[in-house]
C-alpha cells in the first residue's frame, strides 16, 4: 500500500493505521492478522504495529507519538493535530501561547522524551514541570520522565524549609570600617 501525506494507510476504507510522518507517501507492506495491522517499510523494517479495527464505523489508530516528528518540522500544523488533541488542557493551553521556536522547542523535548520514556510518562512529566515552574526546560523534562519511567516518586518536600534570610543579612551589612 501507498501511505498518504501524513504517514497513513486506510484499510477498508474506514480503518486508518499511522506510521511515523517521515514515511508519508512512500510504498509500505501492510501485514494483516486477526488482532494486529503489521506496517514495515519495502525492506522489511517494522514501521508500527497497532490493534486491528473490524466493523462499519470508521476507526483511527493515530498514535500522538507518531506525529511528533511530523510537527517538530511543521509547528504550524499544531492546531490541527492528534498531538493537541491528546494532551492535559494546561499544556494545550501553554502551548498554545508559544511562538513557532519556543512550541518547536518544546515539541522537540516531547518528542525526545517520549521516544525513551514513553508518551504517558513524557506528557505527565511535562505538565508536572509546567505547573511547578511556569515552563518546560529539556532537563528537567527528561530526567522526570525518567523517574516516572523507573517507578521512582516524585521528590515532595517539607513546607519547613530553612529560612536562609540570615544569609542575606550577612551578606549586606556593613562593617565598622565602613565596607560592604
Amino acid at each position: 500500500m501507498r501511505t498518504d501525506k501524513y504517514g497513513v494507510v486506510t484499510l477498508d476504507g474506514r480503518h486508518r493505521y499511522s506510521t511515523d510522518g517521515s514515511h508519508a507517501r512512500r510504498d509500505v507492506l501492510v501485514g494483516l492478522r486477526v488482532l494486529e495491522i503489521e506496517i514495515l517499510d519495502v525492506e522489511g523494517t517494522r514501521l508500527a504495529a497497532h490493534p486491528r479495527a473490524y466493523g462499519q464505523a470508521s476507526t483511527s489508530s493515530e498514535d500522538p507519538s507518531m506525529q511528533l516528528a511530523m510537527l517538530c518540522n511543521r509547528p504550524n500544523a499544531w492546531r490541527n493535530s492528534l498531538v493537541r488533541d491528546m494532551l492535559p488542557d494546561p499544556l494545550r493551553e501553554w502551548l498554545d501561547r508559544q511562538d513557532e521556536r519556543e512550541r518547536r522547542g518544546a515539541l522537540r523535548t516531547l518528542k525526545r522524551v517520549d521516544r525513551e520514556s514513553g508518551w504517558t510518562n513524557a506528557v505527565e512529566a511535562m505538565l508536572t514541570t509546567l505547573e511547578s515552574t511556569g515552563g518546560v526546560d529539556r532537563a528537567g523534562v527528561t530526567l522526570l520522565a525518567a523517574r516516572l519511567a523507573e517507578g521512582v516518586e516524585r521528590a515532595e518536600y517539607d513546607d519547613d524549609r530553612p529560612d536562609l534570610s540570615e544569609y542575606d543579612i550577612a551578606f549586606t551589612t556593613t562593617d565598622a570600617e565602613g565596607g560592604e
